[in-house]
């Protein structure tokens, strides 16, 4: 078999893999997925979430093996948080015109303030008008962040991280892994924060755009923080309104 050919297909079935562990503890609860169980919190949403976080980012190690293995550890390379510069291929469709000369310095910082308050507005009509439940302390709101670290880091890797490496060890067209990225991570996301058909369009348009970050400053520093200040706002919402 084809190299190429297999190993999309050995990341597929390891995405997907990740994708029903995610969906059998996060959307059904079910117990039997966790690799144990807490009851140190004070509400159920940080329990449940401090057990997901954990049992998922044991996982998500076990994919940069499995990634790793598959591209003669070229792969670990991508996981640098050192590379935060490079040049910007241009994307008409968004605005990004060949004569654009930001690099991926200027480019990371204004897209990440942009998609967040998209991400906060879409977050307020879809989580917050149902009402504010808890008060948000200094100690939870360290947890959230913590939380919010975790789950950018585990779903970087699950869902952009894999699919770039295996294009960029192959040489492979960057538009490929970016295909893949946006639209898996849409699709997850109609049942997620922000949920439904917006939710499909904001998550597919990350996953691309983080995608996009990877390929072209061959690190994950942007792809990790821009995903991770939007669980911020996303992880903060849930705990203010969830039992």
């Amino acid at each position: 078999m084809n190299k190429i050919i297999r190993n999309f297909i050995i990341t597929l079935i390891t995405v997907g893999l990740m994708i029903f562990t995610i969906f059998r503890i996060k959307i059904l609860g079910d117990n039997t997925t966790q690799l144990f169980e807490v009851s140190f919190f004070n509400t159920k949403y940080l329990n449940d979430t401090f057990v997901y976080q954990i049992t998922t980012l044991v996982l998500s190690f076990v994919i940069i093996l499995i990634t790793a293995l598959q591209t003669k550890l070229q792969s670990l390379n991508l996981l640098s948080l050192k590379k935060i510069d490079g040049k910007v291929t241009p994307e008409p469709w968004i605005g990004i015109s060949k004569k654009n000369k930001d690099t991926w310095k200027t480019l990371g910082r204004n897209v990440a303030i942009v998609i967040s308050i998209v991400t906060a507005v879409v977050v307020y009509f879809q989580v917050y008008q149902s009402g504010v439940i808890h008060n948000l302390t200094l100690a939870i709101f360290a947890l959230v962040v913590i939380f919010a670290l975790i789950n950018s880091f585990v779903e970087e890797i699950t869902f952009r991280y894999t699919f770039a490496s295996i294009a960029e060890h192959h040489k492979l067209n960057p538009n490929i892994s970016k295909g893949f990225s946006a639209a898996i991570f849409g699709f997850v996301h109609y049942f997620g924060v922000p949920a439904r058909i917006p939710g499909v369009i904001l998550a597919g348009f990350l996953g691309w755009f983080l995608s996009k970050s990877i390929h072209e400053t061959k690190g994950f520093f942007w792809a990790w923080f821009i995903h991770f200040v939007q669980d911020v706002i996303i992880m903060t919402a849930l705990f203010l309104t969830l039992q």
